[in-house]
């Protein structure tokens, strides 16, 4: 191995980071002090689905413990309910987010006539507690887990409903003094699925005042009586943020504890804050901590002697020239490269990462053209440039092998331990894993696809130095986000919604950063992109596939055509 030039002064601050991280990690999972977790629980359906669940509770013992439900959205999971779950533990409750079949980590494909019996898998887990009130429970949904007002509807067990981005039917039992049901619906301004008028037609309904003399941000009835009920509108949030919205989380917590003034608080104050306050320490210490050690584990893993970093000389013109050629050949080619994917999407039953992977060959199919058409002027073929980062050594592969996959596994678990543990999810279920490793080949073959491209032509355009990366970078960044938010765009106009558009974005912003930053600095450091496209290739296919339902291919595209 070559010999080690890492300095003092770098190996104080990869500690430092380090610990940084370690200290978040800890603090993240005890904060509020006074609240039990308990993870990966699993219960049986009546029909024979596994439901994984998560339990926060208050760590004081005692008996006729209030309860509450909270079902996710589609192309979500439990962990993205978390803030809401560790603040209704605050507030005193047994809170026990789930996932539903076919996400996250339970069985089962995605059918919507069989998600009630989800919801009744965690009632009998409750029933089986003798600490549960089971005359007093409430149910939180989000989205597709508003599905829970049937239930809600038919049982008088429960006395809250709490629906986030998600409708109000109309013929709702009413509530009362004897048998209550409040009512709070939460929704963002930018919503693309569901307005106030809305929701204001079932709120109509359940009062028995017309539509047109309700306003949001108004309670109606009272909690005395048992009938309270209000449209809470946040001015900000769209549809898919309204999962971590702070305001969202405040609005719902107060309800639940006005419902149930008896149950005392563990933490009084909100904790929402103080977690996204240590999620930024966890993320400030783990990606320093990264990219510190990126380039002493590319010296001891790499091989000893130089080897010839990869780089393609068959584009001419200036950055802006190529860049605006790379763009320009995704966003027209695009649509091609889309089309030849769709047989495959069809034989997947991970859907929802299938039309993800989709997106990504309509860019790489444009990428595929442009170095085609650059490589005939230079008398290059196609074949010959894909290639070109295998021809080095047998040996020098495997050791860029071996460095893309430590990277890919330290990234990895620091996005888990902060992000996916506690506000995303990261681990496809038992079911789902069996097509991981597809997923992986068909992303690494993108990214090296990308990497051709986006390091062996334009980020050897410029001269080398820290602040070049950051340019590299952002321009890589442009340009996946350009073409992602174009083609979202058109399928939200083809669609007349903007569901996905608003879904895959927030998603897509912060992936692609990622995967820019992470890419061209692996890139300087190892000479190569086999390593750099390892890493991204990891980290996105388990983000992918944990958020897509278990679902056909065929359903999924008979959905954009209803």
């Amino acid at each position: 191995m070559r010999k080690m030039d890492i300095t003092k002064k770098r190996i104080i601050l990869i500690c430092v980071f380090l610990a940084f991280f370690i200290i978040g990690t800890v603090l993240i999972f005890i904060t509020p002090i006074g609240i039990k977790s308990t993870y990966g629980k699993t219960v049986k359906t009546i029909d024979g689905v596994t439901i994984s669940f998560n339990v926060f509770e208050p760590k004081n013992s005692g008996s006729s413990k209030k309860a509450i439900i909270l079902g996710h959205g589609v192309m979500s999971n439990k962990e993205m309910l978390k803030d809401y779950a560790v603040e209704f533990a605050a507030a005193g409750f047994v809170a026990v987010p789930f996932d539903f079949r076919g996400h996250g980590q339970s069985t089962g494909e995605h059918r919507w006539g069989s998600l009630t019996n989800d919801i009744l898998a965690i009632v009998s887990y409750l029933n089986s507690r003798p600490d549960i009130d089971m005359n007093n429970l409430a149910y939180f949904g989000y989205s597709m887990g508003g599905v829970g007002i049937q239930l809600v509807n038919e049982s008088t067990d429960f006395k809250c409903f709490i629906g986030a981005g998600t409708r109000l039917p109309t013929n709702i039992r009413k509530g009362n003094s004897t048998a209550s049901l409040n009512i709070l619906m939460i929704l963002g301004r930018y919503d693309e699925l569901i307005s106030p008028d809305d929701l204001k037609v079932g709120l109509s309904d359940y009062t028995g005042i017309p539509a047109s003399n309700l306003d949001v941000n108004q309670l109606y009835g009272s909690f005395q009586d048992g009938n309270a009920s209000m449209i809470y509108l946040d001015d900000l949030t769209n549809h898919v943020l309204g999962d971590w919205d702070p305001d969202f989380i405040r609005e719902a917590r107060n309800f639940l504890a006005n419902t149930f003034p008896d149950v005392r608080s563990v933490e009084e104050n909100y904790v929402m804050n103080t977690r996204l306050l240590i999620l930024s320490l966890q993320l400030f210490g783990g990606f320093g901590f990264f990219i510190l050690i990126i380039d002493p584990l590319s010296q001891v893993i790499l091989k000893p002697k130089e080897e010839e970093v990869f780089k393609l000389e068959i584009e001419d013109g200036s950055i802006l020239s190529i860049g605006s050629k790379m763009l320009a050949y995704s966003l027209i080619l695009g649509l091609f490269g889309i089309f030849i994917f769709i047989p495959i999407l069809l034989l997947l039953f991970l859907a929802v990462a299938g039309f993800i992977s989709a997106l990504l060959f309509g860019q790489a199919f444009g990428i595929l053209v442009l170095l085609w058409r650059s490589g005939k002027k230079k008398k290059v073929g196609l074949i010959e440039i894909i290639k070109k980062p295998f021809k080095t050594s047998r040996e020098n592969i495997i050791r860029n092998f071996i460095l893309g996959i430590v990277l890919a596994v330290i990234l990895t678990l620091i996005i888990y331990l902060s992000s996916g543990l506690n506000y995303l999810g990261m681990i496809p279920s038992l079911l789902k894993i069996a097509w991981v490793p597809l997923f992986l080949v068909i992303n690494f073959i993108f990214f090296m696809i990308y990497g051709l491209i986006f390091h062996g032509v334009l980020q050897n355009k410029f001269e080398d130095g820290n602040k070049t990366l950051i340019k590299v970078s952002i321009i890589i960044f442009g340009i996946l986000f350009l073409y992602w938010f174009t083609y979202l765009f058109i399928v939200a106009l083809i669609m007349g919604s903007f569901f996905y558009f608003g879904s895959f974005l927030p998603f897509a912003i912060p992936l692609f950063l990622l995967n820019a930053f992470t890419s061209t600095l692996i890139y300087k450091k190892s000479g190569n992109i086999i390593a750099g496209a390892i890493v991204n290739t990891l980290f996105f296919t388990l983000m992918i596939c944990s958020i897509s339902p278990y679902q056909t291919g065929l359903s999924f595209i008979l959905g954009f055509l209803h």
